[in-house]
């Protein structure tokens, strides 16, 4: 479910329509997050590392309006009610695709169907691309790395509205761990105020998951 947002009265329109002209109108900031308790409890409960971030992922976004907006085929600006991750999935042949997951603000009911998920989708391979699904959040695991830069491809005629997650190998430092993690989003909809926000917004999650992560699955 979505809005269609009225351009002409948005307080973003002169940003949009200036951003919007440009050949790849995306922008990327990387920052180091701190996992040091929520790595702990994911251990301890025995939870996938990666499903349980991203759900933490999709759930800063939820919370932050731009990064709910899409541009849809016909120059509309879109503000979904929910969005949703799908994620690069590493195969056995060391080949990849996506998965594609359904956001619920429960946990255990997220854990859950995102576990049958990717096991399904680990058993039938292939790339599946769904390009015509914007409520969707892109994420995509480096774990072998720990990085402090990243830049996505975009095809010419892809839409490049939908946000990308990017996060990589998580490292101790000075008794604390971290994760790097990169975000990719049009300009046109959210600027540094909006990505400050997110970070804000994830790393409380990080470093609050007994709010949300149980043993009870």
């Amino acid at each position: 479910m979505y809005e269609i947002i009225d351009i002409d009265q948005w307080p973003r329109k002169d940003l949009f329509r200036f951003f919007t002209s440009y050949d790849n109108p995306t922008w990327d900031l990387m920052s180091d997050v701190r996992i040091t308790r929520f790595y702990q409890v994911t251990k301890e409960f025995n939870y996938s590392f990666f499903l349980s971030f991203l759900y933490a992922g999709s759930l800063a976004c939820n919370q932050i309006d731009e990064l709910r907006d899409r541009i849809d085929a016909e120059g509309n600006v879109r503000r979904y009610k929910v969005v949703h991750p799908g994620s690069t999935i590493l195969y056995d042949n060391e080949t990849y695709g996506y998965g594609y997951f359904d956001f619920h603000p429960e946990f255990e009911t997220f854990y859950k169907q995102a576990s049958e998920e990717f096991a399904k989708q680990k058993e039938s391979q292939g790339v599946d691309p769904r390009e015509d699904d914007l409520a969707r959040i892109y994420f995509s695991p480096i774990p072998w790395v720990s990085f402090t830069g990243f830049r996505h491809p975009f095809r010419k005629s892809g839409n490049t509205s939908i946000p990308m997650i990017v996060f990589g190998k998580h490292y101790e430092r000075e008794g604390e761990r971290y994760l790097p993690v990169g975000l990719t989003l049009h300009h046109g909809l959210a600027d540094g105020f909006h990505a400050g926000k997110f970070f804000s917004v994830l790393q409380h999650l990080l470093d609050q998951p007994e709010d949300y992560l149980s043993s009870n699955k």
